[in-house]
């Protein structure tokens, strides 16, 4: 105690002398008086402490201008017996000794704190001792004459949350003071804080405000303890039972997405208009579980807003989706001529958050319980009968409906495609060409240097590009901005608007190596395939971030085959298809854990997906048996295992399949029968094309997942509609499609002349002629559909258009680079000179 008071005696005088240096002396002319303005405590909030801790106070004088004083400043607190200060603002819940090093615990409460100087006090802090924390729970609490919408609210809507904190069982809430609120999936809930308005903090309430569709958890922590549950609140019902338990807080899951042209309620699905026409506008009519739309209403109730629905298009150079700014309309860009259809869903992470992730409430031993969902379903549903089953509160991506729903009027039937399909017309230009060689793929730099070309004219190959590794494949993102390019010696990413300038047009991808086997539609993932090191590899890659790749132990098939995959069209899911002979699926997903295998009835050839991204096609062909099967994108297999949604027979082994963008074919099959409209699946085998036509619906009542769908068939007696080609028996290296889908275009390795196929006539037309007689080694189509690019045999470009009736331009020829003897590699490999064997036309 002696200590202290010496302390504060050489406080004082030191004060006091302070004081006189800056009144007077010298004989200078006296300042302005010294008065604070402002006193500022840290901390300035509300704050906790446990009983026997310790918190630091500071505090900063200023001015009433803003002057910051170095002056001595005094803490203090309002129950010492509660709280004690140090001289140095250091305080204890409970009593310092006289040296001020150790904290005994005293009382419990709350007191302030203020820190003075000059005569001026801050504004005081609340600090409130307690007990330590064992235990804190946050539950739902149902204001008087207020009623809270259960198992979900819809967005908009509020409930009250209510913390409480215990210690050794006892509920010691009142002496902790302000809680900090927080939520795991933030972006599904808003938490603010309820005010003590007489003492302006923070108390054990909160207001949760229901935002993007989807779960979360909601938390409350204080002192460094966090709450272990949450409990929505518990109604009763007239019969006096009370609700299930529900451990998560539920903004309403978007149940129907409606897609149209123009203005909700319209009907229309389809455009063809000219390039440089004004943007077509596409509506999204979203509907949640409980019957709220987006719609307007004049009855003051909710209308949903701003759901960040994920809008992507299957062709996204010719009419695009911006990157940014669409939730419930887009305005598409028609960049250039061409066809494609435009889809919005409602995908996690960003909508229906938090797949694939199942309440506790809905577990028994960590596993689904139907019982607990089917109980919740018949109390809810008693209360709100638009409800159709809590089921439906599991988050799954909910992809674009064949139906507008319009609650409390019958639906209205849209595109049996559920997308929009548009087709921009116009003259079409010369593309942009990607040329180079895989014929060093096996070579390490330091035996073989490949080169590459960016061939923008029609009658020169340009300057060739040097490349860091021997390239093993190479594949344009839809967006044509990037190039992926596999090797064996270390992937990377080529943009091709960097070549020729200061800037890098190279990024490696760190450990990755392999072919790369597919990108997604937006352009900011790619899958490689390493099944030269052991174990075999499959990388996930970023482009944001490329030196964090995702790999996954998938085993590679049998040589020469190669695994295949494909992104969903919003990038929630990569399907594989590999095993020793591509018999195996596997499906990854950034939110859960790689799937699979998952058996194929047979070896995977080829996949495809559906227009409003719902469903995956896989091609699969056996030793006598072929199928088409469709699997539902929206799957949780922590749900229901991922297995067929439908599957049908093909008469041939299917070499290469494409999904038409165009809603209706105008023409009939081989036999004379009409096509229905529908999904067109396009699989080509080596006598002609099977048509594969099937229609979506909407899932079943009480589910968001899967969407049902159907094969159909314009032909009475056959399943798959068929179109012979009568070109005997072809070795196609790709086909495509005219914008219109008036007509397709099939290239094969073993003809110099491309098949053009006319649906009009329903017949083959003819044929475009390469020049030099040359045979197809790889070919490509422009975004427009008016070139078609192909690797001849007589190491040339040939750039054939498809106008009035097909021409093959003067195909352009590559000089042998510097010090090379051929084109594309520095180094001749024994399998023989590098030749051109990559064309690919920029999007």
């Amino acid at each position: 105690m002696g200590r202290f008071r010496s302390l504060s005696l050489r406080l004082a005088v030191a004060f006091l002398s302070f004081l006189t240096i800056t009144g007077c002396g010298g004989g200078s002319h006296p300042g302005p008086p010294l008065f604070p303005g402002r006193i500022n405590l840290n901390p300035g909030s509300a704050t906790s402490l446990v009983l026997g801790g310790t918190l630091t106070f500071t505090a900063s004088v200023q001015t009433a201008s803003g002057t910051n004083l170095a002056v001595p400043v005094t803490y203090s607190s309002s129950d010492p017996s509660i709280l004690n200060l140090a001289p140095n603002g250091v305080a204890c819940a409970g009593h310092w000794d006289v040296a001020f090093t150790t904290c005994t615990p005293g009382a419990m409460g709350p007191v302030t704190v203020t820190a003075s100087a000059l005569g001026g006090t801050s504004v005081p802090t609340y600090v409130f001792v307690h007990p330590p924390i064992d235990n804190i729970t946050v539950v739902g609490v149902i204001p008087d004459g207020a009623q809270v919408q259960e198992p979900c609210l819809s967005q908009s809507q509020s409930m009250t949350v209510e913390a409480h904190a215990y210690s050794q069982g006892t509920d010691i809430t009142a002496s902790v003071g302000p809680f900090t609120w927080s939520a795991n999936n933030a972006s599904v809930v808003s938490l603010t804080p309820l005010t003590n308005n007489a003492f302006n903090f923070a108390t054990n309430q909160a207001t949760a405000k229901a935002n993007t569709p989807g779960i979360t958890y909601i938390y409350a922590s204080a002192n460094g303890v966090s709450s272990s549950s949450f409990q929505q609140p518990q109604l009763t019902n007239a019969q006096g039972a009370g609700s299930p338990v529900l451990d998560f807080f539920a903004t309403c899951p978007v149940q129907n997405i409606a897609l149209e042209l123009g203005a909700a309620g319209s009907g229309r699905t389809t455009f063809n208009v000219p390039k440089g026409s004004a943007s077509q506008t596409v509506i999204a009519t979203v509907t949640d579980i409980m019957g709220v739309s987006s719609l307007p209403n004049t009855d003051g109730g909710i209308v949903l807003s701003k759901i960040p629905l994920t809008w992507t298009s299957s062709q996204p150079g010719s009419i695009g989706t911006p990157t940014s700014g669409c939730t419930q309309s887009c305005a598409l860009s028609l960049s250039t001529p061409g066809s494609a259809t435009v889809t919005a869903s409602c995908s996690p992470p960003t909508c229906n958050v938090g797949f694939p992730t199942i309440p506790n409430a809905f577990l028994t031993n960590g596993v689904i319980d139907s019982n607990k969902i089917t109980a919740c379903t018949n109390f809810f549903k008693a209360l709100y009968p638009q409800l159709a089953d809590c089921g439906e509160l599991i988050p799954v991506p909910v992809y674009a409906s064949p139906v507008f729903v319009n609650p409390g009027n019958p639906t209205l039937p849209l595109s049996p495609m559920a997308a929009i399909s548009g087709i921009v017309t116009g003259s079409t230009s010369s593309p942009t060409v990607f040329a180079s060689s895989t014929g060093c793929a096996q070579e390490p730099p330091s035996t073989c240097n490949t080169s590459a070309y960016f061939v923008s004219t029609r009658t020169s190959a340009g300057n060739e590009n040097p490349l860091p590794v021997s390239p093993n494949s190479f594949l344009f993102d839809p967006t044509g901005g990037k190039v992926w390019m596999g090797s064996d010696f270390g992937a990377q990413i080529v943009t091709p608007s960097n070549l020729g300038t200061a800037n890098s047009p190279f990024t490696p991808l760190g450990t990755v190596t392999g072919n790369v086997l597919a990108s997604s539609l937006n352009g900011a993932i790619a899958a490689f395939s390493d099944t030269v090191h052991t174990p075999n590899q499959v990388y996930i890659v970023n482009s944001s971030n490329t030196g964090s790749p995702t790999a996954l132990s998938i085993p590679g098939p049998l040589a020469p085959q190669k695994e295949i995959a494909g992104f969903s069209p919003d990038g929630l899911k990569t399907f594989i298809i590999a095993g020793p002979n591509l018999t195996s699926m596997y499906v990854y997903s950034s939110l859960q854990a790689l799937q699979g295998p998952i058996a194929l009835a047979q070896p995977g050839t080829a996949i495809a997906f559906s227009p409003n991204g719902a469903f995956t096609f896989v091609a699969e062909s056996g030793l006598n048996s072929f199928n088409l099967t469709a699997f539902a994108n929206c799957i949780n297999p922590a749900v229901a295992p991922i297995q067929p949604a439908a599957s049908i027979a093909l008469p041939g082994a299917p070499l290469l399949m494409k999904v038409l963008p165009a809603l209706h074919i105008d023409g009939k099959d081989s036999f004379g029968n009409t096509i229905p409209d529908g999904v067109h699946v396009l699989i080509l085998d080596s006598n002609g094309f099977d048509i594969v036509t099937s229609k979506i619906s909407p899932p079943a009542t009480g589910k968001l997942c899967p969407q049902g769908i159907q094969f159909v068939s314009g032909d009475p007696l056959r399943a798959v509609q068929r179109i012979e080609l009568g070109q005997g028996t072809l070795q196609p290296v790709n086909f495509f499609y005219s914008a219109d889908d008036t007509q397709l275009y099939v290239v094969s390795s073993s003809s110099s002349s491309i098949i053009v196929y006319s649906f009009i006539t329903g017949s083959v037309i003819g044929g475009i002629e390469l020049q030099n007689n040359a045979t197809p080694i790889t070919a490509d189509m422009s975004v427009d559909a008016g070139t078609i690019v192909i690797a001849g045999s007589d190491g040339m470009l040939h750039e054939v258009s498809t106008a009035l009736g097909g021409s093959d331009s003067v195909p352009i020829s590559f000089p042998n680079i510097p010090n090379g003897l051929n084109p594309f590699c520095s180094f001749t490999p024994l399998a023989g000179p590098c030749t051109l064997n990559v064309v690919q036309s920029r999007p």
